[in-house]
């Protein structure tokens, strides 16, 4: 019996060192940790920039982002991430059984005995399966950071584009309505003159066109500023009332390559990729068999208190093919994450060349917008002073007037797109919440 005992105890350490040497390790997870740290992009990288935090505008954008609905679901997302997080930790924490054991059996007589017991159980080695767990569960928290981020990188140049728009068709409503009092004017001016025989008929339907149209255009502008305020409701909670002047966005220095890769859906699809492929790991882990040791007390037939130590290995022999089917979805999942994450990738450098080509057009197109904005207000005051001297027509003057309001609203589009395009990068990386003073702690804590 002896022998036997040194022959058990040489076989399970030698089983035992077997199996620990055939671990799988999970993939690290220390660069996309760091990534959504303390000092990374969104979490305070940058100083706040002190013209937009103190900015009615940037007060307005901040509150819109702290509200958004949106946003609050992410945080809800997270919870989710966070609870699997502390579930999966659980693994490597004993677990305590507490309870009755009731017994009946027939012998020479019936007897039957209720028995309470403890039971005290530690995993000691799964082949990596709750390592490989708790590293996807701690990853899956960084990916659902990464959504909160992007959410509200999303909102915040979402809220800036609101509030541009409403206050650019503002300046078009306004347009609209000189135009139409331009046009009153010209009518009536035309209209007497034709009454005098200094004009035609055919000069006045003209006039009245031309009038119909301007009050068309009134009409269009109205419509969309009341679109854009019920816009400004959804996304800032509140009507827009009197809007101060934007803040021009704050330049950071990056190349393009630190803009791509630090993209915030380029960070939340790594920390995605290394959950898939921690996921994974699991998965093939679960090959290797299970030693957990345990101690337990009971009582004996006789009453008498009863103590024990046991290790116990279980090995699943995987007779129904669940786990080789598990293995194999967890090895499409990382294939999958690794196409998205590729995909992304060319997608954020596509937005981010469309970006720079549009910084580069819109300079030249906002140049050439004024250029031709003032051009065309000098060919109305050209073409009234003509006027006065008989050398141009009050048609003339309508067609100069309807080339003005056209050149002015192309220069405030282009204002608008030229102003925007800056905010794009800045939501592209998560500086934009930096800029503004928003952190997700904060913003965690204010819901």
């Amino acid at each position: 019996m002896p022998t036997c005992g040194r022959f058990l105890s040489f076989l399970i350490s030698a089983l035992s060192f077997s199996i620990v040497s055939a671990c799988t390790q999970p993939p690290d997870i220390a660069g996309v940790e760091a990534s959504f740290s303390t000092g990374a992009v969104g979490f305070r990288t940058h100083e706040p920039s002190q013209k937009l935090t103190t900015s009615s505008f940037g007060k307005r954008v901040r509150h819109a982002v702290e509200t958004s609905p949106n946003l609050a679901r992410t945080m809800s997302a997270l919870d989710v991430a966070v609870a699997n997080h502390d579930a999966a930790k659980g693994a490597f924490l004993p677990q305590v059984s507490l309870g009755i054991n009731a017994r009946s059996e027939r012998v020479d007589s019936d007897t039957a005995d209720v028995t309470p017991y403890l039971r005290i159980s530690q995993l000691v080695y799964d082949g990596g399966a709750a390592s490989g767990d708790l590293t996807a569960a701690k990853a899956r928290v960084f990916e659902s950071r990464g959504g909160q981020l992007t959410t509200a990188s999303a909102t915040a140049l979402a809220a800036i584009e609101v509030y541009i728009v409403v206050l650019d068709l503002r300046k078009i409503l306004d347009i609209s309505v000189k135009n139409v009092e331009v046009h009153q004017q010209l009518v009536q001016q035309i209209s007497e003159r034709a009454a005098l025989g200094a004009g035609s008929n055919a000069d006045v339907l003209t006039a009245r066109s031309r009038m119909a149209d301007a009050r068309t255009r009134l009409a269009d502008a109205k419509a969309r500023v009341d679109l854009a305020d019920a816009r400004f409701r959804e996304v800032f909670g509140s009507p827009s009332g009197d809007l101060q002047p934007p803040v021009k966005a704050p330049t950071i220095s990056q190349s393009d390559h630190s803009i791509v890769t630090g993209s915030l859906q380029i960070r939340r699809s790594e920390a995605a990729l290394l959950a898939a492929k921690a996921e994974r790991s699991a998965a093939l882990a679960r090959r290797q068999p299970g030693v957990n040791v345990s101690a337990f007390a009971d009582r004996d037939d006789s009453n008498d208190a009863n103590f024990g130590v046991d290790l116990s290995f279980n090995y699943e022999l995987d007779s129904t093919g669940q786990r080789r089917a598990t293995i194999t979805a967890a090895e499409a999942k990382v294939r999958e994450a690794e196409f998205v994450h590729q995909s992304l990738t060319r997608e954020i450098q596509r937005e981010l060349d469309t970006i720079r080509t549009d910084q580069i057009a819109g300079a030249q197109r906002l140049k050439e917008a004024r250029i031709a904005a003032q051009a065309n207000a000098d060919s109305v005051a050209a073409a009234r002073a003509q006027f006065t001297i008989g050398r141009r027509s009050l048609i003339e003057i309508l067609d100069a007037q309807r080339d003005y309001v056209n050149a002015q609203e192309r220069l405030i589009l282009a204002e608008q797109n030229y102003f925007l395009t800056d905010y794009a990068i800045l939501s592209l990386t998560g500086d934009i919440l930096d800029l503004l003073g928003i952190s997700i702690s904060s913003v965690e804590g204010s819901q």
